[in-house]
């Protein structure tokens, strides 16, 4: 079918989707053109003069991604981004569509895309991006992408497909890994060279402790959480490879961020995170790895990551009847462990209200519940409530760590109960999953300035 058919009929299906009230249309483009001209990305993307940038991995994606859009944004560039984070390659597509006029061209400068971790094989060939960045491996929904080791041979697949320049993750093995891909002068690292004692906690089993080479169990200097941090293996045929851009000091963390010192090729400068946590720390060296790569200047970097704002329920803040609510959504072991590590256990007279589900955007498999360390929130807790498809499932889990639940039969019962028991101008976390996310910001939606979606 040509091109400009296809793009016409697509458009159509974007604005009935909206029109009949189905979400905002991110996917429906993208599945008809999959059908109808298998290729259509990559002829709406070769308008854009500055190419294509691919972040893919299993957590940051979305947070990196809206830092590195606000860098690239501040020096310049039009950037075209899946803000609303559908990150399958129907959602690239749909993006681009969306974007593209009737004949075919897109008017920004320079596409960026998150992309979910077994996508990538089918996006990267296709789109041929000029810079990918990959943020960390960790099990995560195993229903879908089995073992870390298959994961990690996916994102191979779409990194060898292209010649892009890579950004990779010094500090996690499996990631420093896929410079395999890769000629050695396309590839950059990034890392932590140092961290305070009390943000080194590593709570959480190691998801990859082994050498990717020969299989012998890696040797860790330190560690940062998970298996993030300095490493070797033990029969010397592989290490953690030095970055060109590094964390090298925290000097000041608190829920309100950090401060800390980035050294860039030896030269050293001072930035403001305005999100806190180890992994949002991971998160901002790996769009200033970017830009480092981009010659994007300095000034206009940190200015950038000082105005950053946290992505669709990530470290989200909103205030509902003067109380003052924190939307944390997990997704996975290590991810819920930095939450309770940065969140919960700072602030233990806060409630909290877990809401899981298990549809398919979550992950069916639940059992990752079991491998967070709960345990640590069992001294002095209040009152928590559970909701979601598997409200139940989770106030076990909590039994079993010595937390008593109450659980709730919907969400909206569970927010009203939430913010009844916080004092006014009192602090309380929600830490829902993914689908579950979505459904509370829509009730949030009717009665606060929160948008439904992550726009």
């Amino acid at each position: 079918m040509p091109p400009l058919l296809t793009l016409a009929i697509t458009k159509v299906a974007l604005g009935l989707s909206r029109r009949l009230g189905r979400g905002s249309g991110t996917a429906l483009p993208g599945l008809l053109a999959e059908r109808l001209d298998p290729h259509l990305a990559r002829k709406l993307a070769s308008s854009l003069p500055n190419g294509i940038i691919l972040v893919t991995g299993t957590n940051g994606k979305t947070t990196t991604t809206k830092m590195i859009a606000a860098m690239l944004e501040a020096s310049g560039e039009r950037v075209l981004t899946n803000r609303a984070g559908s990150n399958l390659k129907r959602g690239v597509v749909s993006a681009l569509i969306e974007a593209a006029s009737v004949r075919g061209r897109v008017s920004a400068t320079i596409g960026l895309f998150e992309v979910d971790e077994a996508s990538l094989r089918l996006v990267a060939p296709d789109l041929q991006p000029r810079q990918i960045v990959v943020t960390n491996l960790f099990r995560d929904q195993l229903d879908r992408y089995g073992e870390l080791d298959t994961t990690a041979a996916l994102i191979g697949q779409g990194i060898a497909a292209t010649t892009a320049h890579l950004y990779l993750n010094a500090d996690d093995p499996l990631v420093a890994s896929l410079a395999k891909y890769a000629a050695p002068e396309r590839v950059s690292y990034y890392g932590i060279e140092g961290l305070p004692a009390q943000a080194a906690t590593a709570q959480t089993a190691s998801d990859s402790d082994r050498c990717p080479l020969c299989g012998a169990r890696l040797r860790f200097s330190r560690t940062f959480y998970g298996h993030l941090g300095h490493y070797r293996c033990p029969t010397g045929d592989f290490g953690r490879p030095q970055p060109s851009v590094a964390v090298t000091s925290v000097e000041q963390a608190n829920l309100e961020g950090s401060s800390f010192t980035l050294a860039v090729n030896g030269k050293r400068q001072v930035l403001r995170l305005p999100l806190p946590g180890t992994y949002n720390l991971y998160n901002a060296l790996a769009a200033l790895s970017l830009a480092a790569g981009l010659g994007i200047n300095a000034g206009v970097v940190a200015r950038s990551l000082a105005e950053t704002g946290a992505a669709f329920g990530r470290v989200e803040r909103v205030e509902l009847q003067g109380r003052h609510l924190y939307l944390l959504l997990i997704k996975n072991p290590a991810g819920f462990t930095q939450i309770l590590e940065t969140f919960l256990l700072s602030q233990k007279s806060a409630h909290v209200l877990f809401i899981i589900n298990d549809n398919y955007a979550d992950g069916r498999d639940v059992s990752w519940l079991w491998d967070v360390p709960l345990e640590a929130l069992a001294p002095n807790r209040p009152t928590v409530w559970t909701a979601g498809v598997r409200g139940a499932d989770m106030a076990l889990r909590l039994h079993y760590a010595g937390i008593s639940a109450t659980v709730q039969s919907n969400t909206a019962e569970a927010l009203r109960r939430l913010v009844a028991s916080t004092p006014a101008g009192g602090t309380a976390f929600i830490l829902p999953t993914y689908t579950a996310m979505l459904e509370l910001r829509q009730i949030l939606a009717k009665q606060t300035t929160l948008q439904e979606a992550g726009v």
